[in-house]
């Protein structure tokens, strides 16, 4: 995990060297963390095929993501490679993958601006 104020290139090899930790006690759920500070994040998201987050909201956090890989369904929509989802603040989501074969996303938790 990088927490730095300088600039951060990681290639490909690099991120798959980062630890793949657990989210939580979630079954089936992980990520990376590529770049963290005190207000914000940006990681790499994998959630297993059969598998989900449980529907929560970041109370004050934007939170974006970019499907690099598979399926899931979020805000009740079905998702793929390419797809791209920003839920505001305190709006309730989940990233599921109960009935797809999984997915994996590029995630960014931003500090709503007060």
């Amino acid at each position: 995990m990088i927490t730095t104020k300088q600039p951060v290139v990681l290639t490909p090899d690099a991120i798959d060297r980062l630890p793949l930790v657990p989210l939580g006690d979630l079954e089936g759920v992980a990520h990376r963390v590529l770049w963290r500070n005190d207000a914000s994040m940006a990681g790499v998201l994998t959630v297993a095929a059969g598998h989900h987050l449980g529907t929560h909201a970041h109370h004050a956090n934007h939170h974006h993501l970019w499907v690099l890989d598979g399926r899931a369904v979020v805000l009740g929509e079905e998702v793929g490679p390419g797809s791209y989802v920003h839920v505001p603040t305190g709006v309730a989501h989940d990233i599921d993958a109960t009935t797809t074969e999984g997915c994996t996303v590029l995630y960014l938790y931003l500090r709503q601006a007060e």
